[in-house]
């Protein structure tokens, strides 16, 4: 008995080291789904893909996360979630090679899927890894640094991107799928046995059920449609302006990175005892900012304010994101609530740059202030009647 117990111990990672190591896998995933985004011309030109197909590649992860992620979010209540956790990275790693070996369309295309299909363990996993793992001083900070692996791993994808001149696109492909061998392996060694009932051991009594659970998610979905959205329109908006296209592509990739400081700043505000439904107000500041971007012709101006509505976004989902573990009642609400949660994001992520571009096309750039405005009050009355709900009934 005794040699069992130190070999788990052995196993356990200091809370510091955990957050690491979920993060690493995180930003694994991120550089995932931001790989062919600086590789467009090539993949399509070696493909003969039109721009049209080409956005489907890059959606394929987001497709996979809106018609399964809660599902897997209750499969996932089975398992091991360090075991779980390697699983994903695992499956992403053979997808991610697949892609860059393809000689044809279909298995690209079916690569992709099956990458989709690790990236989404992973997004679900990495939270319930942090519940379980971190006590309550660290739990909030820790999913307020989890909200940023997105934009961090899209960044390191298109800093890889910038090789491809050098290496060519397979060769510079690899190097976004690489990384995810490092988490992997940690996974594997020191997370194993990690049980997601272990994250509801520091908490007492329970909140609202599943409906606080389903408003979070719903206001995570328009939230997170609103930073996606803003960064996808940017290129579009570049040409309306007469801005050359180099500036307008530089634009968006510093823009896309804004809602890092953001995640930041409000893990480190919850680490100092600030809750987050009053971090939620920072979405007041989106509408101010789309005035900017939309109704204003200086591009310095029009940069800014996609930078404040970026790092208010980035704020705004991370305190969402740090407020399930709270509003969940058991560890089986705790895992069907991150299942609910990611794939709201990702039908928010699908949708939103469709809706925006036929309301621009259809009535001006002014529609898109407008939208901006009505889906921040909503999301923000969403997350409060969330948080009010569960403190009524807890």
């Amino acid at each position: 008995m005794s040699t069992q117990t130190t070999g788990i111990e052995r196993r356990v990672l200091p809370e510091r080291g955990t957050v690491a190591l979920v993060y690493a896998a995180g930003v694994s995933a991120g550089m995932a789904l931001g790989r062919f985004i600086p590789l467009s011309s090539d993949v399509r030109g070696d493909f003969g893909l039109s721009l049209a197909a080409f956005g489907w590649l890059v959606s394929g992860i987001t497709v996979v996360g809106a018609a399964l992620a809660l599902p897997a979010g209750l499969w996932i209540a089975r398992g091991d979630l360090g075991r779980v956790l390697g699983a994903g990275l695992a499956v992403m790693l053979l997808g991610g090679f697949l892609e860059t070996v393809s000689p044809s369309v279909l298995l690209l295309y079916t690569a992709c899927m099956l990458e989709g299909c690790g990236y989404l363990l992973v997004v679900i996993t990495g939270p319930l890894v942090l519940s379980a793992r971190c006590g309550p001083s660290t739990e909030r900070g820790a999913l307020a640094l989890w909200s940023t692996f997105i934009p961090v791993g899209m960044a390191l994808a298109s800093a890889a991107g910038t090789l491809t001149g050098a290496l060519g696109w397979r060769l510079t492909a690899v190097l976004t799928v690489v990384p995810a061998v490092v988490p992997l392996v940690g996974a594997l060694t020191w997370l194993t046995g990690t049980g997601a009932e272990g994250a509801r051991q520091h908490r007492g009594a329970s909140s609202g059920g599943l409906r606080p659970v389903l408003w979070l998610s719903v206001s995570f979905s328009l939230i997170a449609l609103l930073g996606v959205t803003a960064v996808a329109l940017l290129p579009d908006l570049a040409d309306h302006r007469d801005v050359p296209a180099a500036l307008g592509n530089a634009t968006t990739a510093a823009v896309s990175l804004a809602s890092v400081p953001g995640g930041l700043a409000a893990g480190l505000l919850m680490h100092r005892g600030i809750t987050p439904r009053p971090l939620a107000v920072a979405a007041l500041a989106m509408p101010c900012a789309a005035v900017m971007i939309y109704q204003v012709s200086a591009w310095a101006a029009i940069a800014a304010g996609a930078a404040v509505l970026m790092a208010a976004n980035g704020l705004v989902l991370a305190a969402l994101y740090a407020s399930m573990p709270t509003l969940a009642h058991s560890p089986y609400t705790l895992r069907r609530g991150y299942g609910l949660l990611n794939q709201a994001g990702c039908l928010g992520s699908l949708f939103g740059p469709p809706v925006f571009g036929f309301a621009v096309t259809h009535t001006g750039w002014a529609a898109a202030t407008v939208l901006v405005t009505l889906i921040s009050l909503v999301g923000l009355a969403l997350f409060w009647t969330a948080t009010r709900t569960a403190a009524v009934s807890g």
